[in-house]
């Protein structure tokens, strides 16, 4: 077998590697020569966009075996820190370019990931090749050759079982990303925008996706690495298990539902001071309260997925991808269909319709699993909120959008004041109606404490 035993993506980090070259290659010859471009006084440096781009894909590639090594040994600072440093770099980069060269925005855009993606492959090779040659190695590899790709005597190239099972997730992971971004190949492939049309689009679900990626997106993967660990695939769901899934469930949906409450009456000091009346005076506004819908199913799905991947077995994985299929039409059918009638708009209620078919794939899913008889509550009722938090919120929301109508946009200050103070009596009722909730944060914050 090829490289790290523990770590089956070790193995195959040269031929990954290669693969996605090819791949990157193919794809940003396609961008050039096959789909519609801008204008040249739009910008002349597309080509040079697309090509660095592809090239940025292949660097990162290199990262990646590490990183699902550093996710199996749990080192979750690490990735933290690798995270936010590349961010961080890519961010404060791109502004001061953009700042000093206006007119080379695609140039700064380049250069910001070129740099970023330099920093996330030496800070994880660095880590890890400081830690294999300390004397206290706690990694499966035992030299640094090792983590690189290798052949290991008197083992198969290949694993077969490995391989199988690689390739239903492989096309689970391609099905996965049709259904969350598909509507940007659609986009791009049938031209349904201009690319003023996209651009506000993206502005927009960039805005409205930021919760994702910074508050999902992290509980996510931890929620995946904790029950691919403590849950056995094809067993009945735990006490430990299910607690902890009911748990996460509630926190999710209560932070998505936060969104829709806020980012209704919000949504336009947000452009306001994102964009000014450029973005204001269009239909972005209500681009970004639909997109605010679109992050609480974001919220529900996501935790969801991650337990239904964790446990499900080969088989069932595959019976997965079959339904998956049938989503991946459902929408591109809803996308046309919904486009054509209302615009950008349509892009996002397509993209509900989906969210909403794979949350009900994984409902089902999680509620067809037998229970051990020490789980006292089901898992799913975490989808649901407690009676005194949906009356704060619904509260909050009246109060929040009559604030909007008499002091907005007059007195933006005290808009934002009603907003904090009903924001402050959603996190009491939470509080009062979620105490192991609170619990466990405690507990968490305690051991942190401790730990420094």
């Amino acid at each position: 077998m090829l490289g790290c035993p523990l770590c089956p993506g070790l193995s195959h980090c040269g031929a990954g590697i290669t693969l996605r070259s090819a791949v990157s290659a193919a794809l940003a010859g396609l961008w050039l020569h096959a789909l519609s471009q801008p204008a040249p006084e739009v910008t002349s440096e597309y080509r040079l966009g697309v090509w660095v781009t592809a090239a940025m894909v292949v660097l990162e590639t290199a990262a990646q075996p590490l990183v699902i090594l550093a996710q199996a040994m749990l080192f979750v600072k690490l990735k933290v820190v690798a995270d936010m440093v590349s961010l961080c770099s890519r961010v404060a980069l791109k502004a001061w370019l953009i700042a000093l060269y206006p007119s080379h925005a695609i140039w700064a855009y380049c250069v910001g990931h070129a740099v970023s993606s330099a920093l996330l492959v030496v800070i994880y090779y660095g880590t890890l090749l400081w830690l294999v040659r300390s004397p206290d190695n706690c990694l499966p590899v035992k030299s640094a050759s090792e983590l690189g790709p290798r052949l290991v005597p008197g083992q198969p190239a290949l694993d077969r079982d490995q391989l199988a099972l690689t390739w239903s997730f492989f096309k689970q992971g391609l099905l996965k990303q049709l259904l969350t971004e598909g509507e940007r190949y659609l986009m791009t492939a049938f031209h349904l925008l201009d690319f003023s049309e996209q651009g506000l689009y993206d502005v927009v679900a960039n805005l409205g996706s930021l919760a994702a990626r910074f508050l999902f997106q992290p509980v996510e993967e931890n929620a995946y690495v904790y029950f691919s660990r403590t849950v056995e695939r094809g067993k009945p769901v735990s006490a430990a298990a299910g607690r902890v899934l009911h748990d996460l469930l509630r926190a999710m949906s209560l932070l998505g539902l936060v969104a829709v409450t806020f980012g209704w009456s919000y949504s336009h000091l947000l452009l306001r001071l994102y964009g000014g009346a450029l973005l204001t005076a269009g239909p972005a506004v209500s681009l970004l309260r639909a997109q605010c819908a679109y992050v609480l199913l974001l919220a529900m799905n996501g935790v969801l997925e991650c337990y239904t991947f964790a446990v499900m077995r080969q088989e069932q994985i595959n019976g997965y991808n079959r339904k998956m299929v049938l989503l991946s039409v459902i929408f591109v059918i809803s996308t046309g269909i919904f486009t054509r009638l209302f615009g950008g708009f349509g892009f996002i209620l397509a993209n509900c319709v989906n969210m909403l078919t794979r949350i009900y794939v994984c409902c089902r899913f999680v509620a067809g699993l037998p229970l051990e008889p020490a789980v006292s509550v089901p898992p799913l009722l975490g989808l649901r909120p407690p009676a005194a938090v949906a009356a704060a919120l619904v509260t909050a929301g009246l109060l929040a959008a009559g604030s909007e109508s008499w002091l907005y946009p007059g007195s933006a200050a005290a808009h934002v004041a009603v907003g904090a103070l009903c924001g402050a009596a959603v996190v009491a009722a939470a509080v009062y109606s979620e105490p192991r909730l609170l619990q466990a944060v405690r507990e968490r914050v305690g051991d942190k404490l401790k730990r420094s």
